[in-house]
């Protein structure tokens, strides 16, 4: 391991005969680095394991103890070397993915020798238990959460024993095995009076290419209304202790079931403790069932513990349904004639003076005109804002409808087939505490006026940290890497110190996550932020778009920034921390 003397000058490259031997694919070569909860980092940690493992007698046949020790504090010392090498090569090198993967290894081979010499089995049953909990709830996806519990009851009879006692580590359950649920409802009964979050997941992710005709492919799905009644009359045995519910279905009836279920079992004198609710209906958007359906009432009217609500797709008697006091509203492909109207809208945002998160995706109130005594509500404690799938006039209606000085993530999406630049210029300044912004495919003009609407609209964000930007015109892109003087803005502000002595838009921004963009002229972008003195520490792509990064742009994005791979489905540690920290990177 001379890689690892601190005496050498020269950057540390991890070509090491310890890492690559157990690489599938050359360090060389894409993907490189993977960060903890991708694909690459798991098939790695498990190859490692198996083949450290495989080369020992299986514990309590052969003491090993001594040995054990010995190689996890030789590993433990090779860790305190990379860290020493870290140190001594700066900020450059703390954020290195080459860095991170070999710590990474060296520290998961550490722990596996050190979990052979721990007297787990030695520990009184609570703290056992206790750490349990951690390791199932510790998870970045329910799918990981499902996993790790089933691991844990097949390690011996004292675990299983354990584990199947606390009814809280089955409390959490997602309906994945398919009808009749074996396992899932074998967990439901686990639970016992715990309080329940279920998930049911009967999305067919292949119904939606099988045809082109949306009618037939309405009717033509395997889960039916018959399915969904004995299911939900089923769970409906712990209605009160069910404190979230998660349901996503292709088509409407399953979808109705399950409102209306709800609604009989509150008319029944059922109680209903619900505090989180979705429903995602993923068939043909927009439609509605017509004027001979009577839309339900939530929880028929049960819904003081509701703090999380999302619909998508379908609706409910929004008159009739008391709502306030939420935490977050997430709206999504709602027609608009089954839409609440724009005074009820309102009422419900001003019955929710704590709302965190506003979400409303190619759904929101009924337009009307705008009245001269108009007044837009204040949201103060509103965090995240999601705009997407609306035109130009209808995004300018929809966000004068209230004010959020303190955003910190704003989203703005599928906003195509006209220019919004004056939808940019209209909320210019509202978003001073931003630290993420993302950006998928939205039409900004490329015109002088679209470039200076969007020049002032980035300078008018001064804490901006985090960028996802997808599928978006690439002189979006270099607005970034303007010089807002030439826009007649900071004139009369002291020079940020940069080279070529000039201000930079955005000087906070320090990691960007990007899909559907050439990975070229994502290197060229970085290599022009950091000419200008403001570099980016880190670059991800998503899991799924990893293929469509070739080896050699990989190559060049690396030679300017660490670059990484998100998982899908899960927060980057950046994106964790912003959510936490204020603008001088105190928690929160």
């Amino acid at each position: 391991m001379s890689d690892l003397n601190p005496a050498r000058s020269a950057p540390m490259h991890p070509v090491l005969d310890a890492v690559e031997m157990h690489m599938t694919v050359p360090l060389n070569r894409w993907p490189k680095y993977a960060i903890m909860g991708t694909t690459d980092y798991k098939k790695r940690q498990e190859f490692l394991m198996t083949d450290h493992l495989k080369k020992f007698p299986p514990p309590g046949t052969t003491d090993t103890s001594a040995k054990d020790l010995s190689l996890s504090t030789m590993f433990m010392h090779k860790m305190a070397q990379i860290q020493h090498v870290i140190q001594r090569q700066g900020s450059a090198a703390n954020d290195d993915p080459r860095y991170i993967y070999l710590y990474d290894d060296m520290r998961f081979k550490r722990n596996i020798f050190y979990w052979r010499n721990f007297r787990m089995n030695d520990l009184p049953p609570e703290i056992i238990t206790h750490i349990f909990r951690i390791a199932a709830w510790s998870t970045s996806t329910p799918a990981e959460g499902t996993h790790t519990r089933l691991l844990l009851t097949s390690v011996c009879a004292k675990w299983r024993r354990l584990m199947i006692e606390d009814c809280t580590l089955w409390s959490a359950i997602w309906f994945r095995d398919p009808p009749p649920y074996e396992r899932s409802l074998e967990w439901f009964k686990r639970a016992g009076g715990a309080p329940l979050d279920i998930r049911i997941n009967e999305h067919d992710a292949e119904w939606k290419s099988k045809d082109d005709d949306w009618r037939y492919k309405e009717d033509d799905h395997r889960f039916t209304t018959e399915q969904m009644e004995k299911l939900m009359d089923t769970l409906f045995v712990k209605l009160s202790q069910i404190r979230m519910l998660v349901l996503v279905v292709d088509n409407w009836p399953p979808a109705l079931v399950v409102l209306d279920k709800l609604q009989e079992a509150a008319y029944a004198g059922k109680v209903i403790n619900m505090e989180r609710l979705e429903i995602h209906r993923m068939g043909q958007p927009f439609v509605w069932l017509g004027p001979g359906r009577t839309p339900a009432v939530l929880f028929g009217g049960q819904t003081r513990a509701l703090k999380y609500l999302c619909l998508c797709g379908v609706h409910i008697d929004w008159n009739a349904t008391p709502l306030s006091n939420l935490s977050t509203i997430d709206l999504r492909k709602i027609a608009m004639n089954v839409a609440p109207t724009l005074n009820r809208f309102r009422e419900v945002l001003l019955a929710c003076p704590r709302l965190q998160k506003l979400s409303l995706d190619g759904a929101g109130p009924q337009p009307s005109a705008r009245k001269p005594d108009h007044v837009p509500i204040n949201l103060p404690h509103l965090k995240v804002l999601v705009i997407g799938g609306f035109s130009m006039l209808y995004s300018c209606f929809i966000l004068s409808q209230f004010k959020a000085p303190n955003v910190r993530d704003l989203t703005l999406m599928n906003l195509t087939g006209e220019d919004y630049t004056t939808m940019i210029t209209a909320i210019t300044g509202w978003y001073k505490e931003l630290r993420l912004l993302t950006l998928y495919t939205v039409n900004i003009s490329p015109t002088e006026g679209g470039k200076k609407a969007m020049v002032k609209f980035l300078y008018a964000m001064p804490y901006l940290s985090y960028l996802r930007i997808a599928s978006m015109k690439w002189h979006v892109m270099d607005v970034f890497n303007e010089d807002p003087r030439e826009y007649g803005l900071g004139r009369d502000t002291a020079t940020q110190s940069f080279p070529q002595n000039r201000l930079v838009l955005c000087p906070r921004l320090q990691t960007i996550e990007f899909q559907q963009l050439s990975g070229t002229k994502i290197a060229e972008w970085a290599t022009r932020r950091k000419e200008l003195g403001a570099p980016l520490r880190r670059a991800y792509v998503n899991s799924p778009y990893v293929s469509k990064i070739t080896a050699e742009e990989a190559d060049v994005i690396q030679q300017v920034v660490g670059l990484f791979i998100a998982p899908l489905g899960s927060t980057t540690p950046e994106e964790r921390a912003l959510a936490t920290c204020d603008r001088y990177g105190e928690t929160i």
